[in-house]
């Protein structure tokens, strides 16, 4: 016996054997397998669930009938698809829109049929079964990535109804840093998880598109460029470690929330602090000139 399940995680309706099927028709275990013949052949076979004795895992599902041959159960899925995509076209109007159109504005989308018989062959309505996959595909990508950037947004910027704004930090939090003394001074505040929390709120609501303008906002309202030009990242020469402070932690979560991964972080940071002199020297010798 085959079974036609919709996957819940992925919504497509797939063929596997009913002795996959859990017996509350609720779970199904599903082979690794990424090739499609490899995976076709486990069905067909009715392979026993398991690679090397490890049983596979099992995906949540929904099940809908099933079939006493491979070939029933592949018609059973193909009928099922087309009754998901009608059900979806309906709740979205889509098809009602498409019978208030006139018929030379469907041109571009539809196959028009025959005049001379008021039903559209196979063909047609495969092309436009076909058409219709791709509208469902395409609708289904966008939201998954809506839920995503939504997802992302709401961690890395939206507030809680509890939280205190933003901007109310700065006054307590003493920055730019201009001296060693400062600097010492904030490194023992970071110590205290309440103070390092809010240095990173503040921090990482500065704002900037992509890792360079991120870093640089950051750099620019944490140190003073005449402090900033003392450090490097790794201490050599007579500068001091950026690397070693509390505070580059501090930055890095901060970035994090604002997408920017570790290895990006520190990238900028290093570019930010090595062409600090040069950027140094090119302002003051347009302040000379403007003088």
């Amino acid at each position: 016996m085959y079974a036609v399940v919709t996957l819940q995680d992925s919504d497509e309706v797939m063929v596997a054997p009913s002795s996959w099927v859990s017996a509350d028709k609720k779970q199904c275990f599903w082979p690794p397998f990424k090739s499609t013949e490899k995976f076709m052949e486990a069905v067909q076979k009715k392979c026993k669930p398991e690679t090397g004795g490890k049983p596979w895992e099992k995906l949540n599902i929904s099940f809908h009938r099933e079939h006493g041959t491979f070939e029933k159960a592949i018609d059973g899925q193909k009928e099922i698809k087309e009754q998901k995509e009608r059900s979806f076209l309906l709740s979205t109007g889509f098809i009602g829109t498409l019978k208030r159109q006139k018929l030379e504005t469907l041109q571009p989308l539809l196959p028009v049929p025959p005049a001379s018989t008021s039903r559209m062959s196979a063909d047609d309505k495969e092309e436009i079964l076909c058409m219709l996959r791709d509208i469902k595909s395409t609708v289904q990508e966008n939201s998954s990535m809506l839920k995503k950037l939504l997802k992302d947004n709401t961690v890395s910027e939206a507030p809680s109804s509890t939280s205190v704004p933003t901007k109310k930090f700065k006054p307590n939090l003493n920055l730019p840093l201009r001296t060693f003394e400062d600097v010492d001074r904030t490194e023992r505040e970071l110590k205290n998880a309440t103070a390092r929390k809010n240095y990173v709120k503040y921090l990482s609501g500065l704002g900037g598109f992509g890792p360079r303008d991120v870093i640089k906002n950051i750099m620019q309202q944490v140190l003073a460029d005449d402090l900033a030009k003392e450090f490097n990242w790794q201490g050599r020469g007579e500068k001091r470690p950026f690397s070693q402070l509390i505070l580059t932690d501090v930055i890095r979560e901060a970035a994090l929330k604002r997408n920017v991964i570790g290895s990006d972080c520190e990238t900028e940071i290093k570019k930010y602090l090595s062409y600090l002199a040069d950027r140094l020297t090119r302002k003051r010798q347009r302040e000379q000139a403007g003088k």
